[in-house]
């Protein structure tokens, strides 16, 4: 499906740089810094194009570079959150177990205490 995709959009490129070239066959000069050409107008607009297609992409992928480093970073960090969550439950549950073994000393101290005061 998505060979298809780059196909179909390549082929409207393709036609619609032909269509370029042939609507704007006038020549224009082209002064870049010591170097004069004089090149069809449909060729200028193509590199044009092309080259503000790739500047674009480029100041893209140091977004995207950037963004994929916070996600790294921040993947690490819940990770060091979540072992600490396990760590605290760990600790709770134990504390819930302690106090439960204190309640039942204390209540067999409470029955003891009320055996021996009734004697």
């Amino acid at each position: 499906m998505f060979k298809l995709f780059i196909v179909i959009v390549s082929l409207v490129l393709l036609i619609l740089g032909i269509v370029l070239g042939v609507l704007n066959p006038a020549p224009v000069t082209l002064d870049v810094f010591l170097i004069k050409m004089e090149l069809p107008l449909g060729l200028v607009l193509a590199v044009t194009l092309v080259l503000g297609a790739l500047l674009g992409v480029l100041g893209s992928s140091f977004q995207i570079a950037r963004l994929k480093w916070q996600i790294r970073k921040q993947a690490g960090i819940n990770k060091k959150r979540l072992n600490e969550i396990v760590v605290l439950k760990t600790r709770l549950s134990r504390n819930d177990e302690t106090l439960r073994n204190n309640d039942n000393s204390l209540v067999k101290l409470e029955k003891q205490v009320d055996v021996n005061a009734s004697k």
